[in-house]
């Protein structure tokens, strides 16, 4: 039996290898670990924290006919949707197998994404809740919600180079905007007047929460007047790959500035340069816009290749960056948008005759596009301000 006064790494000696786990486990477990515990509990759960050494998750709770797998993530910033995608990995695993669904207790909330994600995947097997003054707040979105501000955000989607995915990228990045809950307007600035091809006048994009859903308004800029659409707060701009082509009244007022580029040995040596010269013209017009150089066409199966050529860009964008603090590269790890047919053969719909509407779609067991643009926006919001841009009228 252990002794009083005896030291805690000298009680482990005499402890059982039960009593030893158990022990551990509540020395370890932080301050959030055992309220989330008490409140699991308080519910009528058997609780318990679990060892260290599996990261994936911090509870086991069950009832009869219940096992639950529970995340607690304790931070300053809403929890977002790439955390959420590696706790749904785990979930989909041969050994989480005996959870029946997964809990993710979050301290500060979570991300419109991470709420537009759940519902059109229509994920079942993950439950999100709010701890909030000592209580576990289950129906969470409400308390989410934004507040809305008057300024309207201009992003631009722009390169000095065509053929690298910018329509693509401006309309899905419209879309994800329209899940989270946004009226947008797509303002098509390219000679080629491709958006209009694609999208026609617009796409509405309904909710299935029971509220109104989100439109997408593909105008061309002399159709677009702030006035006119009072409700739309978020600006996307398709831009035209020759610069002086461009609009110098939309080119100063962007907030934001998109550049893709790909991760690729030709595309590192070809766009450095086509990115400098991108920055520079922006530059010359607009000293405020924070801009955010973008992988597309990510090839998510090659971590090895990936991983260098990363570097590579990183180590050419930190220079740049370092005589710009408003020059962002976007680590792939973070944001990025995958290879996929779903956006190859986006646009299929002018051939096949059926609507106009944008490369959603589940395949498999996701929609890799929607989950890829929604943490773009995530990650735009985590960087930026455009969290505050909430269009008026919608709720999340």
């Amino acid at each position: 039996m252990p002794q009083k006064g005896m030291r805690w790494a000298e009680l482990l000696d005499v402890l059982t290898d039960s009593d030893r786990k158990r022990e551990v486990v509540i020395e370890r477990a932080t301050e959030m670990e055992r309220m989330a515990l008490f409140l699991l509990r308080r519910e009528g759960f058997s609780a318990k924290v679990t060892l260290k050494t599996l990261k994936e998750y911090d509870i086991e709770a069950s009832k009869p006919g219940e096992k639950i797998a529970v995340q607690v993530r304790n931070q300053r910033a809403k929890v977002h949707l790439g955390q959420v995608e590696k706790f749904l990995d785990f979930l989909s695993l041969e050994n989480a197998k005996n959870f029946s669904e997964g809990l993710l207790i979050s301290t500060s909330g979570f991300t419109p994404s991470v709420y537009a994600y759940l519902r059109e995947e229509k994920i079942t097997n993950l439950k999100l809740a709010i701890l909030r003054e000592h209580k576990l707040i289950r129906n969470c979105e409400e308390l989410d919600r934004r507040d809305e501000r008057d300024k309207t955000t201009y992003i631009g989607v722009f390169t000095c180079k065509g053929g690298v995915g910018k329509t693509t990228i401006s309309a899905h990045l419209a879309g994800a905007f329209a899940l989270n809950g946004y009226d947008v307007a797509l303002i098509d600035l390219d000679h080629q007047q491709n958006l209009r091809k694609l999208l026609g006048e617009g796409v509405y994009l309904p909710s299935n929460k029971g509220n109104l859903g989100s439109v997408v308004s593909v105008l061309n800029k002399d159709e677009w007047d702030e006035r006119d659409y009072q409700d739309t707060k978020i600006v996307i701009c398709d831009c035209n790959p020759e610069f002086e082509s461009n609009p110098v009244e939309f080119i100063r007022k962007f907030d934001y500035c998109l550049i893709p580029t790909t991760l690729n040995p030709l595309g590192i040596n070809k766009n450095a340069d086509v990115i400098k010269r991108t920055l520079a013209s922006i530059r010359r017009e607009n000293t405020k816009a924070n801009l955010f150089v973008l992988i597309n066409s990510l090839q998510s199966d090659e971590d090895n290749r990936n991983n260098l050529l990363n570097q590579v860009l990183k180590t050419q964008f930190k220079q740049m960056s370092e005589t710009d603090s408003r020059l962002h590269y976007i680590d792939p790890t973070e944001a990025a948008i995958r290879f996929s047919k779903q956006l190859l053969y986006w646009g299929f719909h002018l051939f096949d005759g059926n609507k106009p509407s944008l490369a959603f779609k589940t395949v498999g067991r996701y929609s890799y596009p929607r989950m890829d643009f929604l943490k773009l926006v995530d990650y735009l919001e985590m960087k930026t301000e455009v969290g505050l841009a909430k269009a008026k009228g919608i709720g999340l």
